[in-house]
Formats: structure tokens, sequence, C-alpha cells
């Protein structure tokens, strides 16, 4: 019995199979009033030095389907998009945090996505943040609105932008063949994976890195967790550490988040928000991006990992490192200290 709740326990946090239960910061507000909203946004607009307090208050407290609906009331008064107008009115990554509030969280990421394939050279440690970090369902999703908003598939463009075992790995994820939680633990599965593993890296000469690709891109999490916790009875290593020994840049990269996001999903954003925020001219674009994603999906989760495994509130770091109106923005999604 015992083993069946812990099991169940498992289940809700695993992603995959059921929904997941969502830990939001921005949720939909009460006696809400797009009318009233849309006016006062325009006002904050046209006045002259722009008033961003408003547009922030209005914006971040208001969740996504509410935004949409402000946008529609906006459009009909103002005779513009209203995600044009904040793009005249706002800069740099106050704008930035903005626009990204008015898309829905799979066009946000679809975009996201779009944007660090575009142009001269990859910004592959985004892909690998995006693709690696992102539930089978969240895939599914993203792929839609993707050919939606591009009238291109994601596949054909990670393809056309990556190479080798990194591009293997990031399209058996895209493929979205992940198996569904089960409800029977099958212990010869979690066996025969965790052996597979250690005779495709750590035992052999080489790595045979199809099959680490395959079982990582095609089981379920909480099979995932069972299969790295049997991996340590055959390796020396663990896991990340095997990862680390076996392959090199942006493969490893890819491997480690995905082990990461596979054990504690939420420790990795609050981890990755962490390192952006405290790296030399923080990484604005990160902590804008898992702050605008996750806010209506886990944020108040990251912010307690954040809490549990930096001694310090997600909070109190926003408002060490960051500064002006892009950091009322960011404390504002954040929803408290803790």
């Amino acid at each position: 019995m015992a083993l069946v709740s812990e099991f169940l326990s498992q289940l809700t946090l695993s992603y995959g199979g059921e929904p997941e239960p969502r830990f939001p910061t921005v949720v939909p507000a009460r006696d809400f009033d797009p009318e009233k909203d849309a006016v006062r946004i325009d006002t904050a607009i046209k006045v002259k030095g722009v008033d961003e307090q408003t547009i922030i208050d209005i914006l971040t407290r208001r969740s996504n389907h509410q935004r949409r609906e402000i946008g529609f009331v906006y459009e009909r008064i103002a005779k513009k998009d209203l995600s044009t107008a904040l793009k005249g009115a706002l800069s740099g990554s106050l704008e930035a945090l903005m626009l990204g509030l008015m898309k829905s969280t799979a066009q946000y990421d679809a975009f996201e996505l779009k944007a660090s394939m575009k142009g001269l050279g990859t910004d592959e440690e985004s892909l690998i943040e995006m693709v690696c970090s992102r539930s089978n369902d969240e895939l599914v999703d993203i792929k839609k609105v993707y050919k939606d908003m591009f009238k291109k598939e994601l596949e054909k463009d990670i393809a056309g932008d990556t190479s080798g075992d990194f591009a293997k790995l990031l399209l058996a994820l895209v493929q979205t063949k992940r198996d569904e939680p089960s409800n029977v633990v099958d212990y010869q599965k979690i066996d025969d994976d965790a052996r597979s593993l250690y005779e495709a890296g750590v035992k052999r000469k080489g790595t045979d890195v199809a099959t680490w690709i395959s079982i990582m891109s095609q089981r379920s999490v909480p099979h995932l967790q069972k299969v790295f916790d049997r991996y340590k009875s055959y390796s020396p290593y663990d896991m990340k550490e095997s990862i680390r020994k076996e392959v090199k840049g942006d493969l490893e990269k890819s491997f480690l988040t995905l082990v990461e996001c596979f054990e504690n999903r939420q420790l990795y954003f609050a981890n990755r928000l962490n390192d952006a925020m405290k790296s030399k001219g923080a990484k604005e674009k990160v902590v804008t991006r898992i702050m605008v994603s996750r806010c209506e999906v886990d944020l108040m989760k990251i912010r307690s990992e954040f809490k549990k495994h930096h001694k310090r509130s997600l909070y109190q770091t926003i408002a060490e490192h960051t500064k002006g109106d892009y950091q009322k923005a960011l404390l504002s999604l954040c929803g408290g200290d803790d």
C-alpha cells in the first residue's frame, strides 16, 4: 500500500499522462472588467511619458484569457492592436515581457522557439531549455500552434538548424512518443532500461547514443525516475555523472536538462533563474522567458524550490538583480515574497 501511495504521489508530480496540477502565481482577477482595463491602458499609453505602472498593474495581474479579452476591447476603442500599441509605448526588457504576456503559453513557447532558430546562428541554450523542459502535452500544443503561426513544422525547423546526435535527440523529443504513466510498475522493464543505459555508456568504449535517446525520449517520467535510481546499482556513477563523462557540448547539456527535469522540473527552472540573474549582465531574456511561460503553470512551486535550494526567495533575488519598471513587472508576476 505504501508503494502505491508513493507511486501516486509521484504520478501527480509527473509530467505526461494526467494533466499536472497547476501552481500559478497569476490567476484570474476577481470582478474583472475588460472595458475599464482597456480604457485605463489606452490612457496609460497615450499619456506623455507613458504610465508604465498602470500597464504593469493590469497586465501582470490578469490571466491570459482576461488579457485577450482586454485586447479585444482595446482594439475596438483604440482602433489598433494592443500588442502593436505596447510595442510603440514600451522598450527593452519590459516590452519583451509585456508582449510575451499577450500570447498564450503555447504561442509564447512557439514564438521563443522560432526566435532561437531565426537568423544567423542558433541560440542552442534556449532551444535546449524549451525542448527538454516541456512535457509531452506541452510539446503537442506547441507543435500545433507553431504550425498555425509560422506555416512550418517545428521538426523541419529544428532539423534544418541542428545536426548530429544533438539534432536526433531534439527531434526524438519533439515527436512526442513518450509513454503515458502507467498504474503498473514494471520492475523488469525498469531493470532492463537501467542496464541498457549502463551498457550503452559507462560500460563500453564510446557511447551508443541512440539507445540513450530512445529510452529518454519514449519512457514515461515516473518510469525514468525509477530507472535512474536502479541505474546506480549497475554504474559507479549516477546518471548525471555518466552523462558528463560520456558526451560533450550541446548533447551533454540536453541530456542533463532532461534528467534534471525528470527528477524535479521546478527545481530546474529555479536553478536556471538563479544562474541567469547572478550571471554577469543578468540574462534578462532567460528570466523573462521563465517568468512569462511559467506564471500560469507552476511558478508558485518554482518559488518554493528556489527558496529551499538558494536560501533566499525568488522575490528578493529579483529585487536585487533587476531594476526599474522591468523589475516591478517581474515582482508582480512572482506574486509575493517567501
